[in-house]
């Protein structure tokens, strides 16, 4: 079995980051189908892209010197974005949320973006709900990247300004 350590951190980002930008215009152009199986490789790889980056921090291969405070708290700020950016994306193309009125999607990225942010953030205002099995997974995997990654981030982020390593 492969160790953790044997893995370089610093090109599984840049695949994992690859699918996550191009996978919308697969679906939208149906080279993916937007069912069920898509649903779940893009799961997959959103928890590959998180975990790879949050392996490669730990690991020090990008801040090997440490952090100053602001920076940190700059990616913290962009790693949020960019996961919310990325669920939102999720939300919309693959459909499967609507209003507590009803499961007709006709919203626009305003409203994906905003129920993204509510479940990132575990506000949950119920305005917004997911319509089917496809729409309750992305939920899960959404809630739980976004109830875990403010204390993961900041204890893997502060580890580093805090004890830098002396390379």
């Amino acid at each position: 079995m492969m160790m953790l350590k044997n893995i370089n951190w610093r090109h599984v980002p840049l695949y994992t980051l690859l699918f996550m930008f191009v996978w919308p215009f697969l679906v939208r152009l149906r080279i993916l189908d937007p069912g069920g199986n898509t649903l779940y490789w893009f799961i997959a790889f959103t928890y590959l892209n998180y975990l790879s980056f949050i392996f490669s921090i730990a690991y020090g291969q990008r801040m090997q010197t440490g952090l100053h405070p602001a920076q940190a708290v700059w990616l913290f700020l962009l790693s949020n974005i960019l996961l919310i950016l990325t669920f939102a994306a999720g939300w919309q193309v693959f459909d499967v949320y609507g209003t507590s009125a009803g499961c007709n999607n006709s919203s626009d990225f305003l409203d994906s973006l905003y129920f993204s942010t509510t479940i990132f953030a575990t506000v949950g205002f119920g305005d917004f709900l997911p319509c089917n099995a496809h729409g309750k997974t992305l939920f899960i995997a959404e809630s739980i990247i976004g109830s875990t990654h403010f204390g993961i981030f900041i204890t893997l982020i502060f580890s580093r300004v805090i004890f830098p390593s002396k390379a």
